[in-house]
């Protein structure tokens, strides 16, 4: 009876060394913590580069009024098609149809000095020829005759700006195309050379991006790419970078960009979202992570790899941006595994789970 009592008691205890063990073992997998990674080379090479934008005219013509005035009618409206020289809006003209006036007024009277003078002139020479009269009635008769015609013209240009003015109170499209947008209404006072209509000549369409500081000069005029639309999922179109800015946009501080399509349908119209993609300018393999996997660090940036099924803190050298990823220039290689979630929450040399 004592022999067996041991030997319950022996297999007792070995029974809980082994839930013991077991427990440790759970609580141990249960304190790691859970990550998200990628291997760096499985997911992320020779990437593209998307940008976002925004479908233009190939032309676009902010139209504006050369006098300044109250807008009496506007004639058209956004999405309009419009031809080379049609009323698109009109000013108040009373002002410049008196000023018109007034100088027709005085373009008359200066025509009529100057024929009295011309007259006199003409009569004064000859008396002059048989010294009827003196060299000094001559010389003034004369200088009567050059101010009469100096004034003429003079009165002449004075008319011809009033007939331009009172023309300028009708503004005309440059250009064949459509009303991109109006931007003043009837009663409206504007001051010259305030854009008032936006005229966009579509016969040819362009998208507009734009790139930071360290993406400006890699992607350069006549550099290929392909464009593709918010609205029309299955349509993908080639084009080609026709036009970077020398300096940066003074709102943004990035380099605005003009990427031409080619032969784009008519369904695609002024004012669609489309994403430019680009390949790798360089032609080099990339490493590409997402921006959630960047640990927030003041002197350096870094990312947490894990060796081990530990996590260590990797300084690296970041490069382009895309719109959810980063490229890492220096600090990783191909192989290493990369948190891509919870970075914010880890410690150097912590135990994690995948």
């Amino acid at each position: 009876m004592k022999k067996f009592a041991v030997i319950f008691a022996a297999v007792w205890v070995g029974f809980s060394l082994v839930l013991t063990g077991c427990g440790n073992k759970k609580e141990a997998e249960t304190k790691a913590v859970l990550v998200k990674t990628m291997v760096v080379g499985e997911t992320a090479k020779a990437e593209s580069r998307k940008f976002s934008g925004t479908v233009h005219g190939y032309f676009e013509s902010p139209l504006a009024f050369q006098v300044g005035g109250r807008i009496t009618r506007r004639l058209v409206s956004s999405g309009d098609r419009v031809t080379a020289g049609q009323v698109l809006m009109t000013v108040d003209s009373k002002d410049a149809s008196e000023q018109a006036a007034a100088a027709a007024g005085a373009l008359n009277a200066a025509e009529a000095q100057y024929r009295l003078a011309s007259s006199t002139m003409a009569r004064y020479e000859k008396l002059h020829e048989l010294q009827a009269i003196s060299d000094l009635a001559m010389d003034q008769t004369k200088n009567q005759y050059e101010l009469a015609s100096a004034q003429l013209s003079q009165a002449q240009a004075a008319l011809a700006r009033a007939e331009n003015n009172l023309g300028f109170t009708s503004l005309t499209a440059d250009r064949d195309g459509v009303v991109g947008s109006t931007l003043y209404e009837v009663g409206q006072v504007v001051g010259a050379g305030t854009p008032v209509v936006l005229i966009v000549d579509d016969t040819k369409k362009d998208v507009h991006i734009s790139f930071t500081e360290k993406q400006y000069g890699k992607y350069s005029v006549g550099l290929p790419c392909t464009v593709t639309f918010w609205a029309f999922p299955d349509l993908q179109l080639k084009g080609t970078v026709r036009e970077v800015a020398a300096a940066p946009n003074t709102s943004t501080g990035t380099y605005d960009a003009k990427v031409t399509l080619i032969d784009a349908p008519s369904d695609v119209v002024v004012g669609m979202t489309a994403e430019v993609s680009f390949d790798d300018p360089q032609g080099n393999e990339q490493i590409m992570v997402p921006l959630s996997a960047m640990a927030a660090q003041s002197e350096q940036p870094a990312v947490w790899i894990v060796r081990d099924h530990k996590v260590y803190l990797q300084k690296v050298e970041t490069g382009q941006y895309g719109n959810d990823t980063v490229e890492i220039v220096s600090g990783l290689q191909k192989g290493d595994r990369v948190v891509t979630a919870g970075v914010q929450k880890l410690h150097e040399g912590e135990e994690v789970r995948l």
